[in-house]
């Protein structure tokens, strides 16, 4: 029975590491490009239902003073697991929703469909580059609280969680759950089966 409990309490832990922030980090600027790595994936639930989704990244600072610099690399994100979508413009300087001028909003342009209540963006670790020298000093790396935003900068999302595995999907903690619930069963069976002998 006690390898029984530690085989549900090992299930029942948690199967990624996460915290609610985006581990940025930047380097360049003052007179060369600017990069921007995402180190490990974020996870948002989307709150409200809209398109067109800027990630904000609280407390940056104004460092793009309402430019909008484009912007290349790997960085992007996927909706329910599907599609690759591409962010390619990045700004700050804006007091409009739940925006503030210290916060740096990042978005693409790639149709996609619209984002329902419930469904989870992921926006995926890598990095991106400004296309041009960047004039400003890089803001201070760290781990920065974010959120999704619609075009007029109100939040439509929970605070993003940074994750470092995978975290399974509902279907799969079902199919651990009827595994367990097998697993109880065998159990039983051989119990009673010792108490009849």
């Amino acid at each position: 029975m006690k390898r029984l409990l530690l085989a549900v309490s090992l299930l029942a832990a948690p199967l990624a590491s996460v915290s609610a922030q985006a581990n940025l980090n930047f380097s360049g600027g003052n007179g060369s490009p600017l990069i921007i790595t995402l180190s490990t994936p974020v996870q948002y639930t989307i709150t409200t239902s809209f398109s067109a989704p800027e990630f904000v990244f609280v407390g940056t600072g104004n460092v793009f003073t309402t430019a909008l610099p484009a912007f290349t690399g790997s960085m992007n994100f996927s909706v329910n697991g599907v599609g690759a979508y591409g962010l390619t413009q990045i700004g700050s300087g804006v007091l409009v929703g739940d925006l503030t001028p210290t916060d740096a909003f990042l978005f693409g342009f790639d149709v996609m469909p619209p984002l329902a209540v419930g469904v989870v963006v992921r926006l995926n670790a890598g990095t991106l580059t400004s296309t041009m020298n960047f004039p400003a000093l890089a803001p201070a790396n760290g781990a920065y609280e974010t959120f999704i935003a619609q075009d007029g900068g109100d939040r439509r999302s929970t605070f993003g969680v940074a994750t470092t595995s995978v975290v399974p999907e509902p279907a799969s903690f079902a199919l651990m759950g009827a595994g367990l619930l097998a697993l109880v069963g065998v159990r039983a069976r051989v119990g009673n089966r010792k108490r009849r002998t």
